[in-house]
């Protein structure tokens, strides 16, 4: 498996990011909120959004590699944009409830998506 995500699996650019944080359907979780967008693409792709809010370089940066891997290895069956918004929880949770949040609050992210 890839350890990393290629080009088309990541949103890129601050309009991306705006035009699904402000259409796309938000769904929070334990630890992190997911706001995800139906796309016309071939692969789902993925944005994190941690702030300087959320801590230091060190820590924000722990939470991108933790979160690109559940996608990496729990990719989403429907094809959506997907911006992530970690909670400050998210950096005192063990690996096991992270994961157990992010596929839970996944599942009901594409329900959402199926319904609408």
């Amino acid at each position: 498996m890839a350890r990393t995500l290629n080009r088309t699996e990541r949103i890129r650019t601050r309009p991306e990011f705006l035009r699904i944080q402000q259409n796309g359907v938000r769904t929070r979780g334990r630890y992190m909120t997911l706001i995800s967008l139906t796309s016309t693409r071939k692969d789902s792709r993925l944005g994190i959004v941690a702030t300087r809010k959320f801590g230091n370089a060190v820590l924000r940066n722990y939470s991108k590699r933790r979160i690109r891997e559940f996608f990496r290895h729990h990719k989403p069956v429907e094809v959506i944009d997907l911006v992530v918004l970690p909670r400050r929880e998210f950096l005192d949770a063990h690996i096991t409830s992270l994961r157990d949040d992010y596929l839970r609050t996944l599942h009901r992210q594409v329900r959402a998506h199926l319904s609408a």
